[in-house]
């Protein structure tokens, strides 16, 4: 197993931090769905505690793979591709990590607004990002659940073109970030 990336396939960092991201992004769409389902008191405010926790976990996770990326680039994508694809490709891993900064910070941002602090996973307590203000809390609320929502939107179109490249295509693309395959010719 190679560390960095290579011009023609993941390496086993960015591999790793793809699909640890992957579930944790999951379990927050459930947390998030779930607390929110249920009534007000100490179970709703359980689950919300460690779907924050997990939300900042997530966040500092999308940090580090982008940090990553800059020291060991991924790998190009194939000429084969078409333009348009190319650029649906392009655009939609630049949306989905600007959104999974965006929405994590969001919710952040609205938990320090409405007063509710974070304290990450019973370690630490999290500094709150700004001032408690009802009204700002309500706009916070908002940001993060629209960009909840486009990132559950764009994660369809990730996952719908990666089974194309796997089951349509047979190009082997999706291939560059399985752990267990090896990488196309």
């Amino acid at each position: 197993m190679r560390w960095r990336n290579t011009d023609q396939s993941y390496g086993i960092l960015a591999q790793g931090l793809h699909w640890l991201i992957a579930v944790l992004v999951f379990a927050q769409l459930g947390l998030g769905l779930y607390a929110a389902g249920l009534p007000l008191g100490i179970a709703r405010l359980e689950w919300l505690t460690r779907h924050k926790s997990l939300g900042l976990a997530v966040l500092a996770l999308v940090l580090l793979r982008l940090l990553w990326r800059l020291v060991s680039a991924p790998p190009a994508l194939p000429e084969s591709m078409s333009k348009r694809e190319r650029f649906a490709a392009v655009t939609t891993h630049r949306l989905l990590y600007a959104l999974l900064i965006a929405a994590p910070l969001a919710g952040w941002l609205y938990a320090s607004a409405a007063g509710l602090s974070v304290n990450w996973f019973g370690l630490f307590q999290v500094p709150d990002l700004v001032a408690k203000n009802a009204h700002r809390a309500a706009l916070y609320k908002s940001l993060h659940h629209g960009f909840v929502a486009l990132l559950a939107l764009l994660l369809v179109g990730h996952i719908g073109a990666a089974l194309r490249h796997a089951f349509v295509l047979r190009d082997r693309i999706m291939h560059r970030m399985l752990p267990w395959t090896r990488p196309p010719a």
